[in-house]
């Protein structure tokens, strides 16, 4: 790729060593640069060094950009933290926050770092609406938590009361108690001079939940450790951001491991600058992402494939927001979801269009309990899913698994466990050490594995047809989403114990309505029912049958499921990908029914 954006990337070297038991040790022998024992360290240094750059900003009542520079952040942090250090919080009191990504979010945050006080970002969800009140008490068993902070007491006023007694919640606005607002605190301790609180690496930091497939909450445990390992881990592969300070522009939830691990403490570590995108990768809400990044172009870009897939189509009619956006990148990022070619080679062209180079599209691997980034890609790559090799400073055992291999870790940025759940803690780790993440890999060039992995699955969502013949869903549902183009958003591929796989269509209404040549605001139904466009699926599978090796691949039987998915049984999460087995789990009858062939507008090949 010669027309390719140079930037500067970390150079890994690995060390790989074959086990008697045919599993395989492969280690990223560069070491990450030192990190520090709190990175709110960091805060304290560009406070120092660039006091008045712009560390923070977001959009205002006004639709304006509301600021603060590192040095304003770390003199309200202080002035929080000096209010917090008077309840008695610890790791078995922790403070909780209840609302979305905003500038009082992440100071409260700092806030809990300063002092040592562990904090959990949960998700708004589970507070506003009153199916997930449920997981709210699940939550407040876990962590007994002496505090609160959300952006409204009035909004928030149903969680705070099931959260603390005598509504001990630090507000934004319309306060449940009026010494507990948060500009009045600040004002009267912003000359506070108070010390950074002793903190050693392995002390709590914070708390991630994760709910897997079964959508009970667990405590993943973030020490202060992981959370400066693994950006230090981060920066070192991406070289370039020393050499000039990261501007984001990002929605990603910080109650999620990418976006309140990740992209915020990117920005921080780097003396970077933080815009809170205040939009987000749905219809509803898209509008704000694109007036966002036509005010600012980011230096580095985080998004999952639904977002991508939106923004490509918005840039391909809007000129603005195009030069904008390519202006001054130097990356794109992605992950939560397999990245559709299509997507890819669309943001290729635009790229090629706008800057005439290409920009490096880099996958992105990891989870809660990884801090999150444990892959790096170390090459340029013509197409999407390449997650790279080992981060700087992690060990990787690959254990054979049929025709692919289960992936383990160890390294500095990986969790002690989670809190308050022995047993499973116990379960998660092997006998020397290594997180059991639960994930599938597959080499590029099992010859060289400088070239990087795939990811292909999560071994639990994998099952075996009645045949005995085991079936890699991840594999499956990459290739067919693929094919299906821009006709869906996501596919859940289903088939265990029967004959032969079948895929539910969440489908782009917008673009089967194109295919159908009918107007996409007309009834849904009407458009999925569609001649046009169930001989379009038809062509689109018997094409797809043809090029797959595996009759354990092969689609036989679709459907289209234009309903809303659950957030609150997890079916779909912050980030907005959709949970196949939780989803499954859930919609049960609808499976069987498929199969039964009890269903209308079922599609045949």
């Amino acid at each position: 790729m010669n027309n390719s954006r140079k930037v500067n990337f970390g150079i890994p070297k690995l060390e790989v060593l074959h086990q008697n038991d045919g599993s395989i040790i492969i280690k990223n022998v560069i070491t990450p640069d030192e990190w520090p024992s709190n990175i709110i360290l960091k805060l304290m240094h560009w406070s120092t060094k660039t006091p008045e750059t712009i560390f923070l900003a977001q959009r205002n009542h006004l639709n304006l950009w509301e600021k603060i520079s590192y040095i304003e952040t770390l003199k309200k942090v202080k002035s929080i933290a000096y209010f917090l250090l008077n309840h008695r919080l610890s790791e078995k009191r922790p403070l909780l926050i209840l609302s979305g990504n905003d500038i009082n979010h992440a100071l409260v945050a700092l806030a809990c770092l300063y002092s040592k006080i562990p904090y959990s970002s949960i998700s708004p969800a589970y507070s506003l609406f009153e199916d997930d009140l449920d997981r709210l008490g699940k939550i407040k068993e876990i962590l007994s938590p002496g505090f609160v902070f959300a952006d409204d007491g009035k909004k928030f006023q149903k969680a705070i009361s099931k959260l603390v007694p005598e509504n001990k919640a630090l507000v934004a606005e319309n306060p449940l108690n009026e010494n507990y607002l948060i500009n009045k605190i600040v004002n009267q301790n912003l000359d506070v001079d108070l010390k950074k609180a002793d903190t050693k690496p392995n002390d709590i930091a914070k708390f991630l939940f994760t709910s897997g497939s079964t959508g009970t909450p667990k405590a993943v445990i973030q020490t202060h450790q992981m959370l400066c390992s693994n950006i230090s881990m981060a920066t070192k592969a991406y070289e370039f951001i020393k050499e000039e300070p990261p501007v984001l522009v990002d929605w990603i939830p910080w109650s999620h491991v990418a976006g309140g691990n990740k992209a915020f403490n990117l920005a921080l570590y780097n003396g970077g600058t933080f815009y809170i995108d205040n939009g987000s990768p749905n219809p509803n809400d898209f509008a704000k992402t694109v007036k966002n990044l036509t005010d600012i172009g980011p230096t580095w870009y985080f998004n999952v494939p639904k977002g991508y897939e939106l923004l490509v189509t918005e840039m391909s009619k809007n000129t603005l927001l195009a030069k904008s956006f390519f202006k001054r990148i130097k990356l794109f990022v992605y992950s939560g979801a397999s990245m559709p070619n299509h997507v890819f080679k669309q943001m290729e062209k635009l790229s090629v269009k706008y800057t005439g180079e290409k920009i490096f599209f880099s996958a992105a691997y990891g989870a809660s309990e990884t801090a999150p980034m444990t892959t790096m890609p170390t090459y340029r790559c013509n197409f999407p899913g390449n997650i790279g090799v080992p981060q700087f400073g992690t060990e990787m055992k690959l254990i054979p698994f049929g025709d692919k291999f289960e992936v383990r870790l160890k390294g500095p940025h990986i969790t002690p466990g989670y809190w308050k759940d022995e047993i499973q803690t116990s379960k998660s780790f092997d006998k020397d050490g290594f997180f059991k993440i639960g994930d599938a890999l597959k080499f590029q060039d099992k010859s060289n594995p400088d070239l990087g992995f795939y990811f292909d699955g999560r071994l639990s969502e994998n099952f075996k047809l009645n045949t005995g013949t085991w079936v890699s869903v991840g594999a499956v549902r990459s290739k067919i989403l693929n094919a299906f183009g821009g006709i869906a958003n996501d596919v859940i591929i289903v088939g265990e114990d029967q004959e032969f796989l079948s895929a539910i269509i969440i489908p782009n209404i917008i673009n089967c309505a194109q295919i159908a040549k009918l107007d996409y605001a007309i009834n849904k139904q009407e458009i999925l029912s569609n001649i046009k466009l169930k001989n379009k699926i038809i062509k689109i599978l018997k094409d797809y049958k043809n090029k797959t090796e595996s009759k354990s691949q092969y689609i036989k039987r679709v459907i289209f499921f234009p309903h809303k998915l659950s957030r609150s049984k997890g079916e779909i999460t912050d980030k907005g990908s959709i949970n196949q087995m939780a989803f499954i789990l859930n919609r049960n009858s609808l499976v069987k029914k498929l199969y039964a062939n009890k269903l209308k507008n079922v599609i045949n090949i």
